[in-house]
């Protein structure tokens, strides 16, 4: 599971299905826009079933994860 109680919530009900957590955790800093390209990638390319409303939630997440310097 990710950390982070309900902030996680969104990626824990969407990305744990195909991805460990400490695998997405150990990923290098990207900004904001790259996790949003990865994201969709991830629903296009590969047909991911994140729900549209879960979008901005994982993104955010993501990026906050390890902030760009």
């Amino acid at each position: 599971m990710f950390p982070g109680g309900s902030e996680a919530d969104a990626i824990n009900n969407n990305c744990l299905a195909c991805h460990s957590a400490d695998m997405v955790l150990n990923q290098p800093a990207l900004p904001k826009t790259a996790w949003e390209a990865e994201v969709n990638k991830m629903i296009n390319a590969y047909k991911a079933p994140v729900a549209p409303e879960d979008v901005a939630p994982i993104v955010d997440y993501l990026a906050k994860l390890q902030p760009v310097k």
